[in-house]
């Protein structure tokens, strides 16, 4: 494996989980009998990922005192302030001189990560893709055909199917800290500007995803995710 560092995105509040999340940050949600935080390190780890790294923020102690009584040998990034995803991922990449992997720390999936690698291009971005039959709560991308993404939309007025961002990256840490802004969102300043350069390209998962964002999801998740692996 050529990049064997990854970045969990693990600095959210929670707020769409008002009952889940109420005493604890999202990333330390249980589905299945264990936090979310703690499915996505095991699937990193099993897949050969050498340097993981938590971009923390809110509540960072909780999932420190977490993550260091489960054993996990992560470095903890801890933002000053809320940065946005991408202010998150420029933190705390800082020292990182090789492309490297994010995810997202709200979403559980199976995804084949050497797969993922491999799908890798130089000199380019990759966003892993996920169609949805409903895409009427995530935002859509344009993609050419599976070898571009060229456009970012909003979120569809009504119920459109379509491939939705699934929240997993391999981005370059040039890239990254080419952009001026501190705090700041990829969706919105990153991905649209190597978009239009055609260096963002595209790995379609067609296997098994769930976003963790709400009461609704979550719940919908662990009862497939008892399926899946109860």
């Amino acid at each position: 494996m050529d990049i064997t560092a990854a970045i969990i995105l693990a600095g959210g509040k929670g707020t769409r989980l008002p009952l889940s999340a109420r005493d604890i940050p999202k990333a330390l949600v249980d589905v299945g009998g264990r936090p979310i935080l703690a499915h996505q390190i095991d699937w990193l780890v099993s897949s050969g990922f050498e340097r993981i790294r938590l971009a923390l923020g809110h509540r960072a102690e909780a999932v420190i005192s977490f993550a260091d009584g489960a054993g996990y040998r992560c470095e903890y990034m801890v933002e000053p302030e809320p940065l946005g995803t991408g202010g998150a991922v420029k933190f705390a990449s800082h020292g990182l001189t090789e492309p490297f992997l994010v995810l997202n720390g709200d979403i559980l999936a199976d995804f084949d990560f050497a797969a993922i690698i491999r799908s890798h291009q130089p000199d380019t971005a990759l966003l892993v893709s996920h169609w949805r039959d409903d895409a009427s709560d995530f935002g859509l991308l344009e993609i050419d055909g599976e070898e571009s993404v060229r456009e970012f939309r909003e979120k569809p007025e009504r119920r459109e199917p379509g491939h939705i961002n699934a929240g997993c990256y391999i981005l370059h840490p040039e890239d990254v800290h080419a952009v001026p802004q501190r705090a700041f969102m990829l969706e919105q300043e990153l991905f649209p500007k190597l978009a239009a350069a055609g260096r963002l390209k595209p790995h379609i998962h067609r296997g098994w995803w769930e976003d963790l964002g709400t009461e609704e999801r979550l719940e919908r998740a662990r009862s497939v995710f008892a399926g899946k692996y109860g």
